[in-house]
């Protein structure tokens, strides 16, 4: 197995979106869609080596202890980690290897806050579109085994972006990868195919999230060839029984531990940030191609910090032939849409993450 080299991290606040890292960070058809027989064939993000995290993105705003950084108090009801401790869980039972996991989780007392300061500027895009499509909420911790919330991460195989897509399974999810754009590091189009990949694997999968976990880790092949052996051996063909790579083996419990980690961290003695209960991302569709530099100024920030919030964007324009979106701070999208609209390039409506959901205001069914 490949191991990680480490990159430094870059502490930063989460009270803006506005990011600073220099470098790269209606729904469009054929988005987040595949086939079940072409996916059969897919391989997993994380197929051919362990993802290497890239450096954090830093995000400038005010200084941390701000109302972005209290700490959860029971019952606040404004909390967005609330919407992952009390919605749909995965339903796996417990086992000692989760058990296992939680013990090394718990031995950073910092761990919470870390992963808080990562997850908090696509957290709330990352929730809604999981609750527009009905899957557990634990799931938007995915992108912290992946990649730690980290759009620009580049693993030794090539696999990249916040969900860490090898290039064939990006293709077969609808990402799309070409001279002006890369889908896998888009955070809104990636997140959709994410979805769209972990509910065919769960599908295919026995409807069991261990299982599809691994499949998401290993492959979905190398999941049901375990199985078979098993079967054949006259053995059980869940998750815990199965002979699978020692990474998938770690991956699994890993997610599952940090999850019971975000749930009861107050048993643990662990504190955990708040994170506001609100959009920290507008999402703008035009009819026509956007040009960051234009929308920059529109928003009334940096190009360097609009490039940072669309890294799929290579030239600094969307696509020629669409689609025409781009994710600015919270607060801007209307700004870039009456600018876009006055120079003869019409906005399409909201589209369905800014929305109201039905657990809570900012999706659609």
């Amino acid at each position: 197995m490949l191991r990680a080299r480490r990159l430094p991290l870059l502490a930063y606040s989460t009270s803006s979106l506005i990011l600073l890292l220099s470098g790269c960070a209606t729904q469009p058809t054929g988005e987040g869609s595949a086939s079940s027989k072409s996916l059969s064939f897919s391989v997993s993000a994380r197929e051919y080596g362990y993802v290497r995290p890239a450096v954090d993105v830093r995000v400038i705003g005010q200084q941390q202890g701000t109302s972005d950084q209290r700490h959860y108090v029971a019952g606040s009801g404004d909390d967005l980690w609330d919407r992952v401790r009390h919605g749909d869980r995965l339903g796996v039972t417990p086992h000692a290897r989760i058990d296992h996991a939680l013990r090394a989780l718990k031995r950073h007392p910092n761990y919470l806050t870390d992963l808080t300061r990562r997850a908090h500027p696509y957290l709330h895009l990352i929730v809604e579109e999981l609750e527009r499509h009905g899957l557990p909420a634990e799931l938007a911790l995915l992108p912290e085994i992946e990649s730690r919330y980290n759009p620009h991460a580049i693993s030794p195989k090539r696999a990249t972006g916040m969900w860490q897509f090898m290039p064939y399974t990006g293709v077969e999810m609808g990402l799309k990868q070409n001279s002006w754009y890369d889908g896998r590091n888009d955070i809104l189009a990636s997140t959709r195919a994410a979805i769209a990949y972990l509910k065919y694997l769960h599908r295919e999968l026995d409807g069991d999230w261990a299982l599809a976990l691994a499949g998401y880790n290993a492959g979905p092949g190398r999941v049901r060839a375990a199985q078979r052996a098993n079967r054949a051996a006259g053995k059980p063909t869940d998750f815990w029984s199965l002979n699978l790579p020692t990474e998938t083996e770690r991956y699994v419990p890993k997610l599952l531990a940090l999850a019971q980690l975000v749930r009861e961290h107050d048993t643990y003695g662990l504190e955990m940030p708040v994170v506001a209960n609100r959009p920290r991302l507008d999402i703008v569709e035009a009819r026509q191609q956007i040009d960051l530099a234009q929308a920059a100024q529109a928003c009334g920030i940096t190009v360097a910090q609009l490039q940072q919030l669309n890294p799929g964007l290579k030239r600094g324009k969307t696509l020629p032939g669409g689609p025409h979106r781009v994710l600015v701070p919270a607060g801007t999208g209307d700004k870039l849409r009456s600018a876009l609209a006055k120079a003869g390039n019409p906005v399409e409506p909201s589209l369905a993450a800014t929305k109201p959901s039905s657990r809570t205001a900012g999706g659609d069914s």
